[in-house]
């Protein structure tokens, strides 16, 4: 028998869907990942002048894995300003994030360095493990700071040559969002009007300048999502809004606005489509959040598949071969690693209670005055 939805009004604000425990998050975001997975097979398969369907849709604003990165920024920027809101507590939100982003990472690095790069290199094995640029490359991508795309001799002759994961390179807007969250949240600046503003800076900066390059873009969908998460009280959750923006999204889409309608309209799509309908979904994450692992694993793996099949080969049987070793993976990575660290994110270390003592509270965004 079926699972009731949740017990909430037919058009119930998203304060009344965030205080509720279950939700359709672990599979969207599941869902983000792998449809990563398929835009990147395109190129990763066929070569760098692949075209995939929507990128021919939205005028090249969008690929798939592009929109899909918007919806995994979307959910952020909602659960890490709701994170802070909870505890506003600069060590323990640091460490947490830490604990996210950090130890999966690492791992991931050191088995594409120690594993992966010895596997498929074209030079010898001693020329690969004393090139200065293959130790680098775990200390540049683990920095995030300055990656490094390529190991020594490694998929030279793939049809996407030489990159090892080219998708690393959200990892460092993401982080430094949340250090943007944390310090408008200190400075008691996590506010309405501060993040309103903020989005229409991004937007502007996005259509007129350019010069910022990824930055304005991307703070227009976890924007977005931190400023549907600030009006939580007032923004109903209902399936004909949720049509009405998807409808407008397809038209600024159409136009060549994507980037803009998505950080616009599909934030609220994105919500809607996590908290509600409730069903099946909404138990999909039981066996572990496998998100984070499909998406630092899927695009090293990807091109494994691609130099194994000869270098370039079909886009849809890159994406078929890679998925069911890239969720082996991310599962592994979950149980093993990420999991187990995340135990840990209710005790900082002492370095950081020592910079942010646990009596010390900022004004919060949820305090008296704070909206």
């Amino acid at each position: 028998m079926a699972r009731p939805l949740m017990s909430l009004p037919a058009r119930p604000t998203l304060q009344a869907c965030l205080e509720g425990r279950r939700n359709n998050l672990d599979f969207l975001r599941f869902a983000a990942a792998s449809g990563v997975i398929l835009s990147h097979a395109f190129p990763l398969a066929e070569g760098k002048g692949a075209v995939e369907p929507l990128d021919v849709f939205t005028r090249g604003q969008l690929s798939l894995g592009r929109l899909c990165v918007a919806v995994f920024l979307v959910i952020s920027g909602v659960l890490i300003t709701r994170s802070w809101e909870r505890t506003p507590d600069l060590a323990r939100f640091t460490w947490a994030r830490v604990l996210r982003i950090f130890p999966g990472l690492g791992v991931m690095l050191l088995l594409t360095t120690l594993v992966l790069g010895p596997a498929f290199t074209a030079l010898p094995l001693r020329d690969y493990l004393t090139s200065a640029d293959t130790h680098l490359y775990w200390l540049r991508n683990f920095t995030l700071a300055f990656p490094q795309w390529d190991l020594p001799g490694v998929f030279e002759g793939n049809a996407y040559s030489p990159a090892v994961n080219g998708s690393l390179w959200t990892l460092k807007y993401e982080v430094g969002f949340y250090l943007l969250t944390l310090g408008l949240g200190l400075t008691g600046l996590l506010r309405k009007g501060m993040v309103a503003f903020g989005w229409v800076g991004a937007a502007v900066a996005s259509v007129i300048t350019g010069r910022l390059g990824f930055w304005p873009e991307l703070y227009l969908y976890f924007g977005g999502g931190v400023a549907l998460y600030l009006w939580r009280d007032r923004v109903r959750m209902s399936p004909w809004l949720a049509l009405a923006c998807t409808a407008a999204w397809l038209v600024m889409a159409r136009l060549g606005y994507g980037r803009i309608g998505t950080g616009l309209f599909g934030a609220y799509v994105v919500l809607y489509l996590a908290y509600l309908p409730l069903g099946a979904l909404a138990d999909f994450g039981r066996r572990g959040d496998f998100s984070y692992g499909v998406y630092v694993y899927a695009f090293p793996v990807q091109q494994a598949v691609t130099a194994l099949l000869g270098g370039r080969t079909e886009w849809w049987v890159n994406a078929a071969v890679s998925f069911p070793v890239v969720v082996a993976l991310s599962a592994l990575s979950w149980h093993l690693v990420e999991k187990p660290a995340l135990r840990l994110k209710d005790s900082p270390p002492a370095l950081l209670r020592r910079l942010w003592p646990p009596g010390s509270r900022p004004a919060a965004a949820h305090e008296p005055g704070a909206h």
